[in-house]
């Protein structure tokens, strides 16, 4: 095997010539003169390479992306706000309009596990593109109708288009940054989903006030229609294994000699491809230890905002609260989350230790030492919040509870979402895909029992019961803390990954220092 410069054929007598750094466009070859078979891979420099884009060509297109997530967000959280409108216009009772929620949650839930798999064989940008048109135009039955079966169905088939915002960003994220660089755009994903959840109570419960029940999605619809021309502007292809694909077809076609990309040998093709991605996130959720234990932590955290936007409505509603001034209390969910953000520049600082301790490659695990804490703080906001929401005790007591509840949960939210995306690289969008399914299942359903939970069992008891399990599930990162590298070791798609990845940095680290002494 020998690293020549792209453009340079093999030698015919398939002797290895002298490794090559001149050219930052380097190809490892695997080439005999019967085969005439040259395998291609990315140089540490390449400037196609998506990890070596610009800064701005990167966050151009990170913040495009989650622009969507954003909208993703409050489309999904404004339904509790908006529920006595909902009523009104449709002529339905509260649990029926809860299914406005519900059925766009489970679609969003679905819809990843072929999705998210379909990109990592397709390609992310023809997803983005399509899913993105299909989104706007699905809030415009939502503005029109007074069908109340025609609004579901479109809420169903936007779920589907919008589950891109949730599952995909993240491993768009893994193909432009390396985990060292990792940690700021992940808060940001993370910031964005927090911010459209605040947009979803806040936002929302004055439009439907003020403007009616049309303009909550028209709004939606006009943002969504502007994103769509956000994504031809500045969203491209970011899967590494495409873009190689890409490449060595086109070498082909005009070397005449056949170019593959690495790993492609072993690759299946047609329908087995299909049928292998679409299972594989289903198969991470059950074989996976690591996907499980993370999975059910992030879910029951997830399916806490869902029933707590009933839980906040109802007991600021105890404080002679409108419907705007209601929803302006799920801003506590965007302070939280946004306290979560700014604390993870420690936890990048924490990473970087981690990393400067294990000979400059940090385990994964280095990703959940805040998230351990946040695994303390959503129980103990939790408890202050059930026991303080009442209209003998100042309104900002349990709002404070609520920011201290919501900076947990952005922090197992994003320790979540970065370790899976270390762990399992380059089938992040498979991990991630497999807990975002659990987890908008769980968050799609905890809204249906969400009123009669509240109203049954009394608020304090409700969110007694609720902080309870939150604590034992805090368990989670500590025990992965503990026991995460010999999870990883047993798991055969981590710890491979894992090896490649190692191999890879020092291939890189072994071309700078050629590099260097050619100097």
């Amino acid at each position: 095997m020998s690293i020549e410069p792209i453009g340079v054929s093999p030698s015919e007598s398939g002797q290895e010539r002298t490794p090559s750094f001149s050219d930052s466009k380097t190809r490892d070859i695997d080439a005999t003169p019967q085969q005439e078979v040259i395998t291609i891979d990315w140089s540490p420099d390449d400037p196609q390479s998506p990890q070596n884009w610009s800064t701005w060509r990167k966050y151009s297109c990170l913040v495009t992306l989650l622009t969507t997530t954003t909208i993703t967000a409050a489309n999904c959280t404004h339904v509790a706000i908006v529920n006595p409108a909902g009523q009104e216009r449709f002529g339905v009772d509260r649990d029926h309009f809860t299914l406005a929620i519900t059925l766009l949650l489970i679609a969003i839930a679905f819809a990843p596990l072929f999705l998210a798999p379909l990109s990592e064989t397709l390609g992310r940008n023809v997803i983005y593109q399509v899913t993105g048109v299909v989104t706007a135009a699905m809030y415009i039955p939502q503005a029109l109708t007074t069908n109340f079966s025609g609004f579901l169905a479109a809420r169903c088939f936007q779920g589907m288009s919008q589950s891109v915002g949730n599952s995909l960003v993240s491993g768009t994220v893994a193909d432009m940054f390396s985990p060292d660089q990792r940690g700021t755009p992940m808060g940001l994903f993370t910031l964005a989903t927090f911010l459209g959840q605040t947009i979803g109570g806040t936002v929302f419960g004055w439009v439907v006030q003020e403007l009616g029940f049309q303009w909550v999605y028209g709004i939606q619809g006009i943002a969504a229609g502007a994103t769509c021309v956000l994504n031809v502007l500045f969203v491209r292809e970011t899967r590494i294994d495409n873009l190689l694909e890409k490449r060595a077809r086109e070498l082909t076609k005009k070397t005449g000699i056949k170019h593959v990309c690495r790993g492609a040998a072993s690759k299946k093709q047609g329908f087995e491809v299909l049928a292998t991605s679409c299972l594989r996130p289903l198969k991470f959720l059950v074989t996976e230890p690591i996907v499980s234990a993370l999975t059910t932590w992030i879910a029951f955290a997830w399916a806490m905002i869902f029933l707590g936007g009933t839980s906040v409505s109802l007991v600021f509603a105890q404080y002679g609260w409108n419907t705007g001034q209601r929803g302006s209390a799920q801003s506590a969910v965007f302070i939280g989350g946004l306290a979560g953000y700014f604390a993870g520049s420690h936890q990048e600082a924490l990473y970087r230790r981690a990393a400067r301790k294990n000979g400059g490659i940090a385990p994964p695990e280095a990703r959940l030492y805040y998230a351990a804490y946040g695994g303390l703080c959503f129980p103990i906001g939790t408890y202050v919040f059930a026991w303080t929401g009442k209209p003998s005790i100042p309104w900002i007591v349990p709002a404070i509870a609520l920011c201290i509840s919501n900076f947990g949960i952005y922090t197992i939210y994003a320790g979540t979402f970065t370790y899976l995306a270390d762990a399992y690289e380059t089938y992040s969008s498979s991990a991630n895909a497999a807990q975002s399914f659990a987890r908008n299942i769980l968050a799609a359903v905890f809204p249906l029992f969400a009123y009669q939970f509240y109203t049954g069992m009394g608020y304090s008891q409700a969110g007694t019961l609720v902080a309870s399990v939150a604590l034992f599930l805090g368990l989670a990162p500590l025990i992965l803390l503990r026991y995460g590298a010999d999870l990883r070791a047993r798991s055969k798609v981590a710890s491979e990954l894992r090896r490649e990845f190692i191999a890879d940095r020092a291939e890189e680290d072994g071309v700078h220092d050629l590099e260097m002494e050619s100097r």
